[in-house]
């Protein structure tokens, strides 16, 4: 707070203490004292207005300042309150009860958003487990009366099934940590669960498969594994050109374990390669031929990184992309997920 400004503030009160004061010089001259008197008088008058004037500007200063400088510093500044002390002035007593009182009501209202949020994600899950019903009732059906048509069926019923593992687990992804299982996993029973989702459509796409050096155990949560690499697969068999290939193999170190899942698709322009992760992000080619959501990967990254993975991509366009999942074997990794 600066002073110019406080003694703006007082201009009213300044102004009138300074009317008085010439009221008094003049009657005091009315009855003719002397003016040592006189003078005295007025020093005795202004000496307490001003050291009452820099007390109430100093007291408010400090109380201010420390306001300012625990906001500062603060992560919730909601907070404030709590961490100040008693201003002992009218206006700071007033300033703090009207903090406590709109923090209340800010809580109140954010635990009634909560609450709403928490029963849309409970009505998702449940929308999402009821319409997997009819959807493995339809590929049934399918599988019992293939031909051409039913061929084209399923292969849609499949990408409407991802569609809505995509809205499961990204309503799941905003409180994950209360999901997870995170025990040691084979990477290759994960791989070909992932494999075997997508059978029909490696074989009606004529994708030749190259999976190798899979026999690792790795720390994660198997459900949560088999989304993120469904999520890759399923890109590289949207992405796929003439005579399409996708290898999958892992290579192990000491510090970490890497799943490489490349294909030698159409790629991605290397302008787009580093925003591929960001939400909503579709690209040249998403948005032009393949009516990409730009949520996949999106959720890849997001869930890698809950799960201590990190998520590497290459990529050259009409050439392939190699996407890396980086499993860590240290100890450090265990205390980072519970294991």
């Amino acid at each position: 707070m600066k002073f110019t400004s406080y003694l703006k503030d007082k201009i009213v009160l300044i102004l009138t203490y300074i009317f008085i004061l010439i009221l008094v010089f003049l009657i005091l001259l009315v009855f003719d004292l002397y003016y040592t008197g006189i003078i005295l008088v007025m020093f005795l008058l202004i000496l307490p207005c001003l050291f009452l004037l820099f007390y109430r500007f100093y007291k408010k200063k400090k109380f201010y300042d420390e306001i300012y400088f625990i906001l500062d510093k603060l992560d919730d500044k909601v907070l404030i309150h709590e961490t100040i002390d008693n201003p002992n002035f009218l206006e700071g007593d007033l300033l703090l009860d009207i903090l406590r009182i709109t923090d209340k009501y800010k809580l109140e209202e954010i635990n009634k958003y909560k609450k709403l949020i928490e029963d849309f994600k409970e009505f998702m899950e449940m929308w999402v487990h009821e319409i997997k019903t009819p959807l493995a009732v339809c590929n049934l059906i399918c599988e019992n009366n293939q031909n051409r048509v039913t061929d084209s069926i399923s292969e849609e019923v499949l990408k409407m099934d991802n569609l809505v593992e995509l809205i499961l687990f990204y309503a799941k992804s905003k409180m994950a940590f209360k999901d997870y299982i995170v025990k040691s996993s084979s990477l290759k029973d994960i791989v070909n669960k992932v494999i075997l989702k997508n059978k029909k459509s490696f074989l009606e796409k004529k994708i030749k498969l190259d999976i190798h050096d899979l026999d690792y155990l790795v720390k994660t949560d198997s459900k949560w594994m088999e989304f993120i690499i469904n999520q890759i697969i399923s890109n590289s068999i949207k992405y796929i050109k003439d005579n399409p290939l996708i290898e999958i193999y892992a290579l192990e170190n000491k510090e970490n374990v890497n799943l490489i899942i490349k294909d030698n698709g159409i790629g991605i322009d290397s302008k787009d390669v580093p925003l591929v992760f960001e939400k909503g992000f579709t690209g040249q080619n998403g948005r032009s031929k393949y009516n990409s959501t730009g949520m996949g990967l999106y959720l890849v990254k997001k869930l890698s990184d809950n799960l201590g993975n990190d998520v590497l991509i290459e990529s050259v366009l009409n050439e392939g992309t190699t996407l890396k999942i980086i499993f860590p074997v240290s100890s450090f990794t265990d205390d980072i997920l519970g294991g």
